[in-house]
């Protein structure tokens, strides 16, 4: 494989705290940042969130073949809530940020495109462990931006620090939000 890989120097960051993370389950925070803008190339897919596996891998073999250069790790943006929408028809992308895109232009789903990832407000936790057990943190997520006064105002992205395969993969999960004004904290 062809790719060249620049990682972040939050990978090593995270890898560190999992690494000196005790054996016993630590709470689940919630924090918040503004995250970076990126150039990423990405694959819109419509189908079930089983289908993730393949459509990473054509990705990366699209980014091989054309000799682009990946600069962070794998990424998914989710654009319908799974418990709302039947799989065939969840859309979601897999992104992988890119420091020499291609032509930004409008793609149709299932092929390959770039585009400009702006900076968000998100709040964010840290799910370590099987991807089945991930809704947890989602949970939380949503509970703290509610009892906290916060308005969810974009798509969950994941970003995957860890291969698929890893024993306890670690997945960082963005939801971005902005803070109510009081009025609209009066009408919650």
């Amino acid at each position: 494989m062809r790719i060249r890989f620049i990682p972040p120097a939050a990978l090593l960051f995270v890898m560190c705290l999992v690494a000196a993370a005790p054996a016993a389950e630590a709470p689940v925070k919630v924090h918040r940042k503004t995250t970076e803008p990126r150039t990423v190339a990405l694959i819109r897919h419509k189908g079930p969130y089983s289908e993730i596996p393949k459509v990473t891998k054509r990705l990366y073999a699209e980014l091989d073949k054309g000799g682009y250069i990946v600069c962070g790790p794998l990424m998914a943006v989710f654009y319908n809530d799974p418990g709302q929408t039947a799989p065939e028809e969840l859309q979601w992308d897999v992104r992988i940020p890119v420091t020499n895109p291609g032509s930004m232009l409008a793609v149709d789903d299932d092929e390959l495109g770039f585009g400009y990832q702006t900076p968000a407000y998100v709040a964010y936790t840290y799910h370590v462990g099987p991807y089945e057990t991930i809704k947890e943190a989602y949970t939380l997520l949503f509970d703290w931006a509610r009892t906290n006064s916060y308005e969810v105002n974009g798509y969950p992205s994941e970003i995957y620090w860890s291969p698929p395969d890893a024993k306890n993969p670690v997945t960082e999960i963005w939801l971005p939000v902005k803070e109510k004004t009081p009025a609209e904290r009066a009408f919650r």
